[in-house]
């Protein structure tokens, strides 16, 4: 489970810098399998802050969908209809500062 819990503040501050960003990894018929997560892992590790499209064939619950990314500290900020915003830190070098709780 993650131990990042996000505050009001450094959730809308997340939400700012991802406004402008498009989904970079689409979520297809199969939902979250180990390969899609493993995309995602790889994006999240370039960029940090990242949209996920969750196409319309997706035959997984919200709660299928979610579960991979608690168990590999992945926080979802936002969902807004089928596009998730996800947020992890690099262990090196993150670009992305939070604002103090």
């Amino acid at each position: 489970m993650s131990d990042l819990v996000l505050t009001p503040t450094q959730r809308r501050h997340l939400k700012q810098l991802s406004h402008h960003l498009k989904p970079l990894v689409h979520m297809g018929k199969e939902g979250p399998t180990p390969a899609f997560m493993s995309q995602v892992g790889e994006q999240l590790e370039s960029h940090e802050l990242i949209k996920i499209r969750v196409l319309n064939n997706c035959e997984s619950t919200k709660e299928e969908i979610e579960a991979p990314f608690a168990e590999q500290d992945i926080v979802l900020v936002q969902k807004i209809g089928h596009v998730y915003t996800v947020y992890k830190a690099r262990e090196e070098k993150p670009q992305i500062h939070l604002p103090k709780r």
